[in-house]
């Protein structure tokens, strides 16, 4: 005999909840113009020259909900302006202006969020070592916002994985290698853990907008788990993603131009209330994030 139950539209609405997922990269290069032979890429922004960036970011979650197709688009868009300071060791201390940040979610329930304006003009300072990993973002940490519909969040999400990690070793054009990594993120309202493991290539050298610039390709894959407490309601998304990536690194100024991630996620979304559901989910996540002049 088939069973069958309603989901009750109070359910239905706590479902279709927007997701800010911080994306992944990979590399850079400074210091020189070179078009052959090996680099050793760093990081080395200017304290006299601000960088401003814009990423955005477009989510298709699609959700099979008792045979029913239901789809939630998340747009989301970032801008800061980075500059460095004067730091005590080898290590880069940033400093970094909002400029911009909002969120809207469309999904059958309705739209909700749009921009964040007690965030802007906030400056903190992070610090990274010369191959862009985080080594210090507690003051982004400590800078917490609320979305409509999207609950509590702060901008340590962003900054943990904002820079591509570049190769410890020099590289030249076709030189490939492998990393394997890890980004834990928590708020009040949420908690998300990637493993994610790139096979990354040099692809070469180019030039863009009159910029030489060293560009790297990476495959993508890994696993997501992202825990969201919202309403007396434990949702639980968890499944394999598989990807692509590639950014492009000023040679001369030492930071990228320009990064793009794509990848998808099939999994399953399970929640325990008002009654047990396992719900089949598909993630389609396409982000951007470039300098802006």
């Amino acid at each position: 005999m088939k069973t069958t139950f309603k989901v009750k539209p109070s359910a239905l609405k706590l479902l279709f909840t927007g997701f800010l997922i911080s994306a992944l990269c990979i590399t850079q290069l400074a210091g020189q113009t070179i078009t052959t032979g090996s680099a050793k890429l760093e990081y080395k922004y200017s304290e006299n020259k601000p960088v401003r960036y814009v990423t955005e970011s477009k989510i298709v979650q699609t959700m099979d909900i008792m045979g029913q197709s239901m789809q939630v688009n998340v747009n989301s868009i970032f801008g800061c302006t980075i500059k460095a300071v004067q730091s005590p060791d080898k290590n880069l201390k940033l400093e970094v202006t909002v400029d911009t940040i909002g969120q809207s979610t469309e999904s059958p329930m309705g739209s909700t969020g749009g921009a964040v304006r007690e965030v802007q003009g906030k400056v903190f300072n992070i610090v990274i070592n010369p191959v862009g990993k985080s080594v210090d973002i507690s003051e982004a940490e400590s800078i917490v916002y609320n979305i409509e519909g999207s609950g509590e969040s702060n901008l340590a999400e962003t900054f943990i994985n904002f820079f591509p990690v570049l190769p410890d070793n020099p590289v030249k054009a076709g030189d490939t290698w492998n990393t394997t990594d890890s980004v834990n993120t928590k708020t009040s309202a949420m908690s998300m853990r990637l493993l994610i493991k790139s096979e990354n290539k040099m692809e070469g050298f180019e030039n863009i907008d009159g910029v030489e610039c060293a560009k790297i390709s990476s495959v993508l894959a890994g696993d997501r788990i992202m825990n969201v407490r919202n309403q007396e309601m434990d949702i639980l998304i968890k499944g394999p993603f598989t990807g692509t990536a590639e950014f492009f690194f000023s040679l001369r100024d030492g930071y990228f131009i320009r990064q793009v991630v794509n990848s998808k996620l099939t999994g399953n979304l399970e929640m325990n209330t008002p009654e047990p559901m396992t719900i089949p989910i598909v993630m389609d996540i396409n982000s951007v994030n470039e300098v802006k002049k």
